[in-house]
């Protein structure tokens, strides 16, 4: 089964759906929620740091070894302008951008709208892979449960630091 999406779309829908995936790249978007994370409230870079390699290590194992075991092709896809992105040559599956992304958005937060947030753009993330002929949408379901599964078990190690650092200044 193809679970492409296949339908022909306008350049506009393209490039932004290029662009949200820019933006996934190589874990941009963890650092940028990690980074405004700090921002509000959290000080400290050695906190910051700390916070990215606590959600980033597990981001990348479960990615690494998921691509491995199930090594997925990649869709084959003539709707996208491949000079908009660079060639994915990892597995398919899961969808490590929307693994990533799901992640923060579980693992970061402490408010609602947070979540909000962080989901929302997760969502963007796993639409604009697939828009972009990057992934199937199996891959970006999977990628956003394997994700979901990681911020879960990440988060209470996050707050553990939280913790460490308000007692520490």
């Amino acid at each position: 089964m193809n679970d492409v999406d296949q339908r022909s779309s306008s350049s506009k829908e393209v490039a932004l759906a290029a662009g949200i995936s820019f933006l996934a790249d190589y874990g941009l978007s963890t650092a940028l929620a990690v980074g405004i994370d700090v921002l509000r409230g959290r000080k400290g870079v050695a906190l910051a740091l700390a916070r990215l390699a606590c959600l980033g290590v597990p981001i990348v194992v479960v990615t690494t070894i998921s691509k491995k075991i199930v090594q997925r092709e990649r869709p084959v896809s003539a709707d996208v302008d491949s000079t908009l992105l660079r060639s994915p040559r990892s597995s398919s599956f899961p969808s490590g951008h929307t693994l990533a992304a799901t992640a923060s958005a579980v693992a970061l937060p402490r408010s609602a709208f947070g979540l909000v947030v962080g989901m929302t753009n997760a969502g963007a993330v796993g639409w604009a892979r697939v828009r972009v002929g990057a992934h199937h949408r199996s891959d970006v379901l999977g990628g956003a449960l394997l994700g979901a599964a990681v911020g879960l078990a990440v988060r209470p190690l996050l707050r553990s630091l939280d913790r460490r650092a308000s007692r520490a200044q």
